[in-house]
């Protein structure tokens, strides 16, 4: 081994113990310096393996000092801010910025692990500087080395400052007198078993029972447990990656396939993405197509219904693009997940991720769908810089799909859409934020607390209502979609902050007649309040109104007044059903609330014939609101078919407030939870009080 290999071995060692002052040019003196550590007569040690126990040194027997646990056990989850540009990262954007990443991953099914490389591309933005500062989570790097006119020059490395369920800080050590501009880094590592951004599931936990899956989910801050990087949304990058895989899966990216050969695939993704959107599934998928550039990929048990259920996809595309101007992604491909998949979508961009809940049968939850295509303008390509924002992303999102809905089914069920979701956020600020307000703001603090954390409805719902509220007071659509697509074309391919949106609405309206609105609106009053929203826009209240007359019948009548009156059965639409079932929730009181008002209800609408998940969630939730300790099996059984988060955290929350019941919850969350993402396992401890 060279001297100079030797060198970087031990000065990495040294790093990693944080034994600043040692010597190493002398091995001897230096073990004479560990000696002192050990004993503890100077500084501890602090190694990323640590004692269970929190002893000081002098308190350890040598047998002690074998029982290590890994450092994510027992680290101070009061984080404060990371970072100067995003408090949920290391990294220093300020800094240094990844232009493109080179993936090189290999997939090993057999240790549930990715093993390769990443090379990235840099652009150092002072000079001298220092260090390389990346996030990482449960990741083992291998090497990391500078790569300049075909040699390659070694880096020292180490791994510091682990905070639970956020991640740690890979340094990087530059040479001295390392200059602005381009600088390329290659990291050789592989992820760890438990890495939060991957699902791994045996051939038995598939449809089809034959070959095993694997699918990623990196939102909000879950890149850093796949691959080592600047894991900020003020980050976009390029990607491309070559991935070797078992010859008999088809292997899919948030990216253009370029080239595929038996086990080996080649992608690439020319438009700049935050690390969020990084994705990966390989599987035993088929496709089918549903447009020109639309493709569904499922299992080959579902993928009929799966083509069907979103027919619509291509004229939503088109639809959006109308709204928000030239779609710049080329493909756009949707991807059926197994029912572990945590959420009703992701907008990966190629490739959007979505629920097998979605298959009702009747394209009655395809708006999701709409959702998700509208983030190809509205987050992936003008993104929030960090998770603080994130209404910029979900507000602006929901917006916009809102305005899809209108265009496609008329002004009226856009309307109905925005109050059906001001229900939704009703009950989230009653239930799962009501020990927590500060987390009920448009703008949140995260300075101690992650993105998994504050997720909730409030980005979107509220967001989408601040939305409402200008569009409505600068004059509606015909004047408020123009500057939609201005806002939208001046931060393409950006990442902004709630000022820059700010800014953008007055630079368009300031020297229009529009310009003494701007004054109306009160900023500090809609970002920083606690609660719903402070203001609600004059939407068309005419579907919602069966909803709500409904749920005014159904918690106010006994159950013999209910089964003699004609209004219960009159006809509505199946979102009318949902949104009705969800406000005879959010009743304070529901009178004779019995088996046998809920077998009534379940008669009236047919409610045991449904495969509308959202029916049936909310069926599952007045079950639990009734006590009725026979439905349980029912219950369990719901809460077990798939793992959304949107369905499985309310149905936990609400068994944890019925003391009869928790223990069977909690008993089923520990018998399922290895089969949960670690999103959705981790916020569901918290909900049943483990955590």
């Amino acid at each position: 081994m060279s001297i100079a290999k030797r060198v970087q071995q031990w000065a990495t060692f040294a790093r990693q113990w944080h034994i600043y002052d040692c010597t190493w040019q002398n091995p001897f003196d230096s073990a004479k310096i560990i000696s002192r550590h050990l004993k503890g007569m100077q500084k501890p040690i602090y190694h990323p393996m640590i004692h269970k126990r929190s002893l000081t040194t002098q308190q350890l027997s040598s047998s002690d000092l074998l029982q290590t646990v890994p450092v994510y056990c027992v680290s101070n989850r009061n984080m404060g801010r990371l970072g100067k540009v995003d408090p949920s990262s290391y990294s220093q954007p300020e800094l240094i910025t990844t232009k493109h990443s080179s993936l090189e991953w290999k997939v090993d099914f057999d240790n549930t692990k990715l093993k390769g490389s990443v090379t990235h591309k840099f652009n150092v933005l002072e000079n001298n500087l220092e260090s390389i500062i990346l996030d990482v989570r449960d990741v083992k790097i291998l090497n990391a080395e500078i790569i300049s006119s075909g040699s390659t020059t070694p880096l020292n490395h180490f791994i510091s400052d682990p905070v639970d369920d956020i991640g740690a800080k890979l340094t990087l050590e530059l040479p001295q007198g390392t200059a602005k501009g381009e600088l390329t880094v290659r990291i050789d590592y592989e992820t760890s078993q438990k890495a939060s951004g991957l699902q791994w599931l045996t051939p038995e936990q598939t449809l089809g029972k034959k070959h095993p899956y694997m699918f990623s989910q990196c939102q909000a801050i879950h890149a850093r447990s796949i691959i080592p990087c600047q894991d900020t949304p003020a980050v976009k990058f390029t990607y491309t990656a070559t991935v070797e895989h078992p010859k008999d899966l088809k292997a899919l990216m948030s990216a253009l396939i370029e080239k595929q050969e038996e086990g080996r695939t080649t992608f690439k993704q020319d438009v700049p993405i935050p690390a969020y959107l990084l994705a990966i599934a390989i599987g035993d998928l088929v496709s089918r197509p549903l447009g020109p550039n639309s493709n569904v990929w499922a299992e080959e048990g579902i993928i009929e219904e799966c083509a069907a259920e979103f027919s619509e996809t291509s004229l939503m595309l088109k639809t959006a693009a109308d709204i928000c101007g030239p779609y710049v992604w080329k493909q756009y491909d949707l991807l059926v997940m197994p029912p572990s998949f945590p959420f009703g979508g992701m907008e990966n961009p190629c490739l959007t991720f979505v629920t097998p809940t979605l298959l009702a049968g009747d394209k009655s939850l395809a708006d999701v769908v709409a959702h998700e295509i509208a983030h190809s303008w509205t987050g992936n390509l003008v993104t929030n810089k960090n998770f603080e924002h994130f209404w910029l992303n979900e507000g602006f999102t929901v917006f916009v799909e809102t305005k899809i809905v209108g265009r496609m089914k008329g002004d009226k069920e856009r309307d109905f859409h925005m109050l059906r979701n001001l229900t939704d956020l009703q009950e989230c600020l009653r239930t799962q934020l009501k020990d927590t307000p500060e987390l009920t703001k448009l703008v949140v603090d995260l300075s101690n607390c992650g993105p998994d954390d504050a997720f909730s409805s409030v980005p979107y719902m509220k967001g989408s209502t601040f939305l409402r509220y200008i569009e409505d007071l600068m004059g509606g659509p015909e004047v408020f979609e123009p500057f939609l697509r201005s806002y939208l074309q001046k931060y393409s391919y950006q990442s902004v902050v709630t000022d820059d949106f700010k800014n953008a609405l007055y630079d368009y309206f300031v020297c229009t007649d529009k310009n003494g609105k701007l004054n109306e609106i009160d900023w500090e009053l809609w970002l920083s309040s606690e609660g719903m929203p402070p203001i609600i826009p004059q939407f068309d209240q005419t579907l919602a109104n069966v909803s709500k007359q409904l749920a005014l019948l159904w918690s106010t009548k006994t159950t013999e007044e209910l089964a003699s009156n004609a209004e219960v059965k009159q006809k509505i639409s199946t979102h009318q059903l949902i949104d009705f079932l969800g406000k005879l929730i959010e009743c304070k009181d529901i009178k004779d609330l019995t088996e046998q008002k809920i077998e009534l209800l379940e008669a009236t609408y047919n409610l045991k014939n449904t495969k509308n998940a959202e029916v049936l969630f909310r069926v599952m939730r007045l079950c639990i609101m009734a006590r009725l300790m026979n439905r349980m099996g029912q219950i369990i059984d719901f809460a077990n078919s798939n793992f959304r988060m949107k369905f499985c955290r309310p149905i936990y929350r609400d068994l944890a407030q019925w003391p009869e019941a928790k223990p069977i919850a909690v008993k089923n969350f520990e018998s399922v939870k290895d089969q949960m993402m670690a999103v959705c396992s981790h916020t569901i401890e918290k909900d049943l009080g483990l955590k």
